[in-house]
């Protein structure tokens, strides 16, 4: 019996029972804990239930690449759908983080571990921002 045939008798037995299964746990991996949760219940006729999260259909994933080139920390940031208008970009140098925003909402922080950070150059071109970040003159 292959894999697809063992769920449907799965989602079969289970559609006689009336009541819901959860499971939840976590896991160790290498590149850090990985959570999950899981729940089986009966299929209720009527309009199919709404997500319970809409708000992670609206979450965007914005791909993010940090390099070293020549002396300087380069960032590069994937924005779809975010106009040059809405963009906006700060660097608090005393803490070293950069924050992007879609207007007034903050959609990307970065923690950058160069002491004495300062921008040096800032563009944004076919929604991608770089940011280039180098290395201040110390006080002192």
């Amino acid at each position: 019996m292959g894999l697809i045939e063992r769920l449907v008798r799965l989602a079969n037995e289970l559609s006689d029972d009336d009541t819901t299964r959860a499971h939840t746990g976590g896991r160790d991996t290498p590149r850090g804990k990985i959570n999950y949760g899981i729940s089986v219940g009966s299929i209720e006729s009527g309009a199919p239930r709404k997500q319970r999260s809409q708000s992670r259909q609206r979450q965007q994933k914005y791909l993010t690449n940090t390099r070293e080139e020549d002396g300087e920390l380069v960032v590069t940031i994937d924005l779809p759908g975010v106009s040059k208008d809405d963009l906006g970009v700060t660097f608090d140098a005393e803490t070293g983080t950069v924050e992007v925003r879609e207007g007034e909402r903050p959609i990307k922080r970065l923690a950058l571990d160069w002491e004495a950070a300062r921008v040096t150059n800032a563009s944004y071109n076919n929604y991608i921002l770089e940011l280039r970040i180098g290395r201040g003159v110390p006080d002192g």
